[in-house]
């Protein structure tokens, strides 16, 4: 009975973790974001459109909204966009491109104009075909200096069923 109480207690803790980080405005241009579990500082990607298409010099832009300083909006530092939340970006076919995050080659992303139009980023995750709209990586407690990702929650819309989603990547050790 214990460890039933303490598991519910956990589960409901996580549960409600994401609860009272904000949604960033956005834009026309807006892909995802990306959020943690240790503060509500928030990693914006939007699509770099010009003249209807994808620019093929810098095909996402990428900035930061520092809730813990009044949600000010800030260039990633050097850190963050050579460790973290930065993109390696390649161009795959017209008005389509593969990334993946610095942090985590292993996934790949997909952006591209979608058939109304705007751009999107598609990805699979745990065998689901997803259209992303935002990460949250929960970290390992008390590392602050090189945190570790213990899980990834993916949400998005499922490509086959257009339902909103969410899937659970649980990162191995």
């Amino acid at each position: 009975m214990r460890k039933l109480y303490y598991f519910l207690f956990f589960i409901s803790i996580a549960s409600q973790a994401q609860v009272a980080h904000p949604i960033p405005p956005k834009g026309p241009n807006h892909l995802f974001y990306i959020q943690h579990s240790q503060n509500h500082n928030t990693f914006v990607y939007e699509a770099n459109i010009k003249s209807k298409k994808i620019d093929q010099t810098e095909p996402i832009k990428i900035h930061r909204i520092t809730y813990t300083k009044g949600g000010i909006k800030e260039e990633l530092t050097k850190v963050q966009r050579n460790v973290a939340y930065g993109i390696d970006i390649k161009k795959n076919r017209e008005n389509q491109f593969v990334f993946s995050l610095v942090s985590y080659p292993e996934k790949k992303l997909y952006l591209e104009i979608n058939a109304n139009g705007n751009p999107q980023v598609r990805t699979t995750v745990n065998g689901k075909k997803i259209v992303l709209y935002k990460m949250f990586l929960n970290l390992q407690k008390g590392i602050w200096i090189k945190p570790k990702i213990e899980s990834i929650d993916f949400y998005g819309l499922d490509v086959e069923t257009g339902k909103e989603i969410k899937e659970i990547f649980y990162i191995n050790s």
